[in-house]
């Protein structure tokens, strides 16, 4: 117990004289670095007083303290979607870095937790897919508390401040894992129980990250990540006790500031999500989400249209566990989408805060497709040969749901494979690629040959 406080206090002290020797590594908040400090003063006492009487323990103040090292490279030959004629032949590289640094204060039923982290991405001369979502420096992605009341029939736990969310299929509302860089809402979590469901309800206001322009991002500079008043997210999620219903119902209500240009979507989104164990190892799963409601085409201040939305996403598998480590499945999507843009309604669906790569392959460097105007067919295997062993691999077809005028449907075929092997329990490392061999509804504009992608990587936690 005294080395985890001796190694917190070493830290502590570390990032606390790196934020005043680096420029770049600027204090992120008078709050955030007042924690670092708290941690700091508090965790010798902690370490004295956990050796004392455990009958003592409702009344200590414990801290418990976790982080990670990642570090991955990507390459991409032929871009799938290149910006320019130039692009189209183009071999993108990256070497990305991600340091997380969690810490939570206990006392009693009351936690404070602090989350901050470090992505940046290097050696990615001229790829237009770099963004904010790769590069977030020195940031506290997460910051709140958390109240479990003991007299609040129905009420699990109450959390206010910065967070990280993840719920359900992770379609409409998710945290991002192979993503350099996470979501975050600032807002408020109320966790509770009705008749044996879990229910939460949630109202945020999602982060943006900063800086978000082009030479900021490829420098690796900081900004300071915030929320906007205009843009709001709130509704509810619910599991039944048996885990295989799921129910999401959201709102997303945003319109233009001074600071924040939207499209002024007011989005209703309701998903039902339904698995059924079928027996002898199989196992069937399908997930309904209609959208209503109203947005502009663009975020441009010159769009001041405001249109209908109608949109939907459906998918589902069929599965087996055809051996004692793996199982296969077959699995399909069809998403609304749309290929006029003339008329006064939208049908692409809007994923919202969702992530996709579970679905259509790694993101960052190789950019697969968007969760809208998509058909799908596809087979996935996951296998577990050892606990040290994690093996994926992966087939889909493509084609558009509404194909643009003039354009073939058929987008292509993709292969992808991933294999993760813990070298130790705190050390993991991975290797992995992907491949589209692209139909005719490629062959026009500046659309490029087959996509070629690989990545390696290894993350040590702590």
């Amino acid at each position: 117990m005294y080395g985890l406080a001796s190694s917190i206090r070493v830290l502590a002290r570390k990032a606390l004289k790196g934020t005043m020797l680096k420029r770049r590594f600027r204090v992120v908040s008078s709050l955030s670095a007042l924690f670092i400090g708290v941690i700091y003063v508090i965790t010798p006492a902690y370490a004295t007083s956990a050796i004392g009487d455990s009958n003592q323990a409702k009344d200590q103040l414990t801290v418990d303290f976790s982080g990670s090292y990642r570090v991955r490279y990507e390459a991409l030959n032929n871009p799938i979607f290149p910006t320019s004629a130039e692009s189209r032949e183009q071999s993108n590289q990256r070497i990305s870095t991600r340091i997380i640094f969690k810490t939570t204060l206990n006392y009693n039923n009351v936690s404070a937790t602090l989350d901050i982290r470090d992505s940046r991405a290097f050696l990615d001369e001229n790829d237009p897919t770099l963004g904010s979502n790769q590069v977030n420096t020195l940031e506290p992605v997460q910051l709140f508390v958390s109240y479990k009341p003991e007299s609040i029939e129905g009420i699990n736990a109450i959390k206010f401040g910065r967070m990280e969310l993840d719920y359900g299929s992770r379609r409409l509302l998710a945290k991002a894992i192979y993503r350099n860089a996470t979501n975050s809402y600032d807002g408020l979590v109320v966790e509770g129980e009705f008749n044996d469901w879990l229910v939460n309800g949630v109202y945020l206001l999602p982060v943006s990250r900063f800086p978000n322009d082009r030479d900021s991002i490829d420098a690796n500079s900081r900004g300071i990540d915030k929320s906007f008043s205009e843009r709001k997210f709130f509704g509810f999620y619910a599991q039944s006790p048996s885990k295989n219903t799921r129910i999401q119902s959201y709102w997303l209500k945003e319109k233009d500031s001074a600071d924040l240009a939207t499209r002024n979507r007011d989005l209703y989104t309701l998903s039902l999500d339904y698995t059924k164990p079928l027996g002898q190892g199989w196992k069937a799963n399908a997930e309904i989400i209609g959208q209503i409601g109203s947005a502009h085409e663009s975020a441009s201040p010159n769009d001041v249209d405001e249109k209908d939305v109608r949109a939907y996403m459906l998918f589902g598998y069929l599965g087996k566990q055809i051996t004692d480590n793996t199982f296969l499945r077959a699995e399909v999507d069809y998403i609304s989408g749309d290929n006029d843009n003339t008329d006064n309604t939208i049908s692409d669906f809007d994923s919202l805060y969702g992530v996709r790569r579970f679905d259509f392959g790694p993101t960052d460097v190789y950019q697969g497709f968007q969760r809208r105007n998509l058909k799908t067919f596809g087979l996935r295997s996951v296998s577990k040969p050892t606990r040290q062993h994690n093996i994926m691999l992966g087939y889909k077809a493509y084609w558009y749901q509404k194909a643009p005028e003039a354009v073939d449907s058929f987008i292509g075929h993709q292969v992808e494979a991933r294999w993760r092997y813990w070298l130790y329990p705190e050390l993991r490392l991975s290797l992995g690629g992907a491949y589209l061999f692209k139909g005719e509804g490629f062959e026009r504009g500046d659309y490029s040959d087959n996509s070629a992608f690989l990545f390696t990587g290894a993350m040590y936690s702590f």
